[in-house]
């Protein structure tokens, strides 16, 4: 061999070994991003969990929180150090399986989120119960009577407000309800506001919970000025009072 033949060889080998350090060096910078990017989308999920523990107790369905998949970094590279020709595959599908997680999980909580957004649990208006949910004594006619909401005694004109989040389903003159707001809040859940002296929402507005809606007054079949509220649940009534805080006396808003 030449003198000039061993020179291209080692040049040619040196080539190689340059194209095989760019080559390896492209392959960890690959690793690291999907490492980078699996590690990102588990602290995400771990987040959305942790949101996730704290609604639950709220969420009357009582959905079981996903378990999560723990994956470090660290042990995700470690995986292109033990079988190269396969982990980008490997890390491929993880990063695919945690990604379609996140989706799960983060949908999950944003409905739990707004099923407890929709939930009526804030009282509409300040004044005195004077009248409960269940059966009673017609104030018009004496015979007993079931009352599917509860009445609260207040001034004429005093302020009425959403119960939670939802939009306004109707807003008009309702027979013995006199003046009369329905809030469609989604999950099958509505709320009803009667007896008002008028209103301050107009059919098809978005409200949120505590915005003002009307205003108390003695419209339609009653005996002087209240709120008479009323909570729907896929179709039937349910006693407002279940859904209230501090259901013995009615806090101002």
């Amino acid at each position: 061999m030449t003198h000039l033949d061993s020179q291209a060889e080692t040049e040619n080998l040196l080539l190689s070994n340059a194209r095989l350090e760019l080559e390896n060096s492209d392959y960890r910078n690959v690793i690291t991003n999907l490492a980078s990017d699996i590690s990102s989308l588990d602290a995400a999920i771990q987040g959305l969990s942790f949101r996730a523990r704290n609604t639950e107790l709220s969420d009357s369905r009582g959905e079981a929180t996903p378990r999560v998949l723990k994956i470090s970094s660290t042990s995700v590279q470690d995986i292109g150090t033990v079988v190269p020709s396969q982990s980008l595959d490997v890390l491929g599908n993880l990063l695919r399986i945690l990604g379609q997680r996140l989706e799960f999980v983060r949908h999950g909580v944003a409905r739990r989120e707004a099923f407890i957004d929709a939930t009526p649990s804030s009282w509409p208006a300040e004044g005195w119960l004077s009248a409960a949910y269940g059966y009673r004594l017609d104030p018009f006619t004496g015979e007993r009577e079931f009352h599917p909401a509860i009445d609260i005694s207040t001034q004429d004109g005093q302020v009425i407000f959403a119960t939670a989040r939802g939009h306004v389903s109707s807003a008009s003159r309702s027979g013995n309800y006199g003046n009369l707001i329905e809030l469609d809040h989604g999950f099958g859940v509505t709320t009803r506001y009667g007896h008002l002296s008028r209103f301050a929402v107009a059919p098809g507005d978005t409200v949120e919970r505590g915005d003002l809606i009307g205003y108390a007054g003695s419209t339609g079949r009653a005996t002087g000025s209240h709120l008479h509220y009323e909570v729907w649940s896929s179709g039937q009534t349910i006693n407002p009072l279940r859904l209230l805080p501090n259901s013995q006396s009615i806090a101002a808003n």
